[in-house]
């Protein structure tokens, strides 16, 4: 009696599973959700403008919530299993870069926004200085020979 209720059980657990199945690949195609929480200091960040990439082609731009969350949805055609996916957040001037791979069904990419600096600025300043720096020790080399002469 054993024996047959384990198998009547095996064999609708099996029934429902198969029907599950059939019917999401039937109702709705498969998609991959990418989704996290952008933050600057530990703390959410909301309103921050998020763009998710997947395998460098197909692009979703969302916004996050008042929890720093954000939601986007591939088609699984779009951005399947061991695709690479890259986030990038921006609010004000600050931006943040994250990148992982597909992993599932739904894959979380938590983010940090920092303070963005501009290294064309920083490379002008150091050629400045240096030009500055040049140009005075060619000025006090001179008047060092002028005042020898």
């Amino acid at each position: 009696m054993k024996k047959i209720m384990a198998g009547l059980l095996a064999a609708v657990i099996v029934s429902v599973g198969a029907a599950s199945g059939g019917a999401h690949a039937a109702g709705t195609p498969p998609q991959t959700d990418v989704t996290g929480v952008i933050t600057e200091n530990s703390i959410a960040v909301a309103g921050a403008t998020v763009t998710v990439t997947c395998n460098g082609n197909a692009q979703v731009d969302t916004t996050t919530d008042a929890h720093g969350s954000y939601l986007v949805v591939f088609p699984v055609a779009d951005c399947a299993f061991g695709d690479t996916v890259k986030v990038v957040a921006k609010k004000g001037g600050k931006s943040g870069v994250s990148s992982g791979t597909v992993t599932g069904i739904t894959t979380k990419l938590n983010l940090a926004i920092v303070n963005v600096s501009i290294p064309e600025f920083g490379l002008l300043g150091s050629l400045m200085a240096g030009t500055a720096g040049i140009g005075m020790l060619a000025y006090m080399r001179r008047r060092q020979q002028d005042f020898e002469a």
